[in-house]
């Protein structure tokens, strides 16, 4: 009897239970449909302005292509949806509390409202908040602590599961760009915290991030607080333009070569202003074009197009041919060009003195740093440690900067490397024969994205780990060495390479942008260019983040821009461009900044810069660009002998600058086909397949 009454509640209970999953499943369906209503406003506001805006790649990348008889079906069973959503919300019945009990967890999803009291989205302003304030040291010397060893300090964190498979020899771990950034920040600096981008504030290894619990984060900090918390180290930091200046004039009056890093997506807004003049007149640099491998390849010699632009831009902000040594094009999150890099720095700098990496904020010192820490550049028996660099005060101040002794490249030793580079030509040389092969027969810009490896000559045999439970090391073994200690008789007289702090060029926007819009705003990708025709008395709005009008000129013309996919663009008559801009700001259909009324009420309006006049040199070939700051560039082409006037718009004009020659001059090669009925031509390609 007993048994059968068991039976019955056993099966009431899992009656029960099946019932909530099918409730479950269905407030979640209905939830998931709710985004479709709060669009519903957005979508009123575009009906206002419908005849007024003459293209959006919002409307035309959510637009059905199946045809009209089709849409209409889609369309009619969308409304169907809508309804049928509205009338379930109607007749819910809410669950009784006693089955929460019973079953053990939450039976009911908190409703969109609830969602929103308990868990506020702030909105964060990494690169507005996270200047440091720099301290002054006393005049008396101030202790240098040992930095954390590399890869170890992540065992700090208790949640933190060892494996093998991990880079141990990474300061930063491994970022994972497809993680969306979290609504938990950081309890050190108020930094969402984030495993995408190690460049952008509150920052932590997917190590550290993938698969952890909110209860796990919210005790969790950044990794750039972990440092200043628990080894007084600054990796990543970015100081105000006034320390900025102070700090890296102390390297006037020393014998050394400054890496200068620009990214190559954004210059001239990277190179800091006045910067040939804090160097000092004879200062040796070698320039720096990073990311090198996002920059699409119109023409087979695009890369010396590039270097020669580059160098041109330098020459116009003050420096000099006999300061620029070198100009090196990298990519230092694919290895591209790092080894040119360090053979140049081998060969024109040797060990005469320190070496200083210099460039603003979220140009890729980081990455670089790291890829120079594994290279042939460090030091033969500092690379046998695990921990290879070491933290030292930055003169003058409190504020602890990363460094690793330079290798002293003798003859003997520059031979080993070469001989190592001859060796693996063959197989480079193999394996971009095959990428370029599979570029052509997939399309595929993954294939064609610029690659380099990055190899040690020097380094020494891997020894066994060191294992905490064996009988030797219980029994008061030696410990292993994983310190660096620079005053030993091994590193007291070498060289340095040392990291910088950052900052924020004035020309850069980056401070104006939540980390959310961050990382729609930055490229990680190859860029693919989009074409559009431009007739005069039109504006091109890329975003919320900058615009384009076209003054007057030959009646049509065609631009192409160049900026991150997520970025949408929208189309209208200037007569009508502050109306849209201002009723649109905020939706989808400009979508940076994001929607939010007291964010808005504090975004800078755009400001235009003053006009620009181009004259048409030949067919299918861009005169200019235009670039818009740090959301990327445009640029135009015009007939042959023709002028046109352009304005540019960008908040509080920041980084508007005309570069001629255009960065890619035979961008039109690849432009894709003209959509039917419209200004734009769809996406167009990477790379030539020439």
């Amino acid at each position: 009897m007993l048994r059968n009454s068991v039976k019955s509640l056993q099966y009431s209970i899992n009656h029960v239970r099946k019932s909530f999953h099918r409730s479950v499943l269905l407030v979640r369906q209905c939830s998931s449909t709710s985004g479709k209503f709060e669009a519903s406003s957005s979508e009123e506001l575009f009906e206002q302005l419908k005849d007024k805006i003459r293209y959006s790649s919002f409307v035309e990348d959510n637009t059905l292509k199946l045809g009209y008889r089709r849409n209409k079906i889609i369309e009619s069973r969308m409304e169907k949806a809508r309804r049928d959503h509205a009338t379930h919300q109607i007749r819910a019945r809410p669950f009784p509390i006693a089955l929460e009990q019973l079953y053990g967890e939450r039976l009911q999803e908190p409703s969109p409202v609830d969602a929103e009291e308990s868990e506020e989205v702030v909105d964060y302003f990494p690169y507005q908040k996270l200047v440091r304030k720099v301290e002054r040291a006393p005049r008396e010397e101030i202790p240098e602590d040992v930095a954390p060893t590399t890869g170890e300090w992540m065992s700090d964190y208790e949640y933190y599961d060892e494996d093998e498979d991990d880079d141990r020899k990474s300061f930063y771990g491994t970022p994972d760009p497809r993680e969306p950034v979290s609504n938990i920040p950081c309890g050190g600096c108020g930094a969402l915290l984030q495993c995408a981008e190690p460049s952008i504030p509150g920052y932590l290894p997917s190590q550290l991030y993938k698969g952890r619990t909110k209860q796990q984060l919210q005790i969790s900090i950044c990794q750039r607080c972990h440092f200043l918390k628990n080894y007084n180290t600054a990796i990543n930091v970015t100081v105000s333009p006034d320390d900025y200046v102070e700090m890296i004039s102390s390297i006037r009056d020393k014998k050394a070569l400054v890496l200068l890093l620009v990214d190559l997506l954004d210059f001239p807004c990277s190179i800091w202003p006045g910067l040939s003049e804090i160097l000092g007149p004879s200062r040796s640099i070698i320039v720096v074009g990073n990311k090198v491998d996002l920059i699409p390849r119109d023409c087979p010699g695009y890369l010396d197009n590039i270097r020669n632009n580059l160098t041109k831009t330098f020459l116009d902000a003050g420096f000099t041919k006999n300061n620029i040594k070198h100009v090196s094009l990298i990519s230092a999150t694919t290895g591209y060009g790092v080894e040119q890099l360090i053979t140049k720095i081998h060969n024109v700098w040797g060990t005469r003195g320190d070496v200083y990496l210099v460039g603003c904020t979220n140009v890729g010192k980081s990455s670089l740093f790291n890829a120079l820490l594994r290279s042939d550049l460090c030091k033969v028996k500092a690379s046998d440690l695990v921990q290879r660099a070491t933290a030292c005060p930055w003169p003058g101040t409190t504020l602890k900067m990363l460094k690793f002794p330079i290798l002293r490249p003798s003859d003997y030793r520059l031979y080993l490397r070469s001989k190592r580079l001859q060796s693996e030509r063959a197989i480079l040389i193999e394996e971009e024969k095959l990428r370029k092969h599979q570029a052509r027969n997939t399309g595929s810009p993954q294939f064609a994205t610029l690659i380099g490896h990055i190899g040690q000559t020097f380094a020494p045999e891997k020894s066994e780990g060191f294992d905490h439970f064996s009988v030797a090391q219980r029994g008061g073994g030696a410990a292993p060495i994983l310190t660096l200690n620079e005053k030993s008789e091994d590193f007291i007289n070498s060289k340095w390479c040392y990291d910088t702090p950052g900052v924020v060029q004035p020309d850069q926007i980056t401070n104006l942008l939540t980390t959310d819009e961050l990382l729609l705003t930055l490229p990680k990708q190859m860029i693919r260019p989009r074409a559009y025709l431009m007739k005069t008395g039109l504006t091109l709005f890329l975003a919320g983040l900058g615009r384009l009008d076209y003054i007057e000129g030959p009646e049509s013309t065609r631009v192409l821009l160049y900026a991150s996919p997520n970025l949408p663009t929208l189309i209208c008559d200037t007569v009508n461009a502050d109306e849209v801009y201002r009723t649109l700001l905020g939706t989808e259909y400009l979508r940076v900044p994001r929607a939010d009324p007291e964010r808005l009420a504090k975004w800078p309006p755009l400001q235009a810069a003053p006009d620009i006049l181009l004259y048409g040199e030949e067919k299918h070939v861009s005169v200019a660009d235009v670039v818009l700051s740090s959301a990327g560039w445009i640029a135009i082409n015009l007939p042959a002998e023709s002028e046109a006037v352009f304005r540019a718009w960008t908040p509080e004009r920041r980084g508007i600058f005309v570069r001629q020659p255009a960065l890619l001059p035979y961008g039109m090669a690849l432009k894709g086909k003209r959509i039917r009925g419209s200004l734009a031509y769809r996406e167009g390609d990477a790379f030539t397949k020439q």
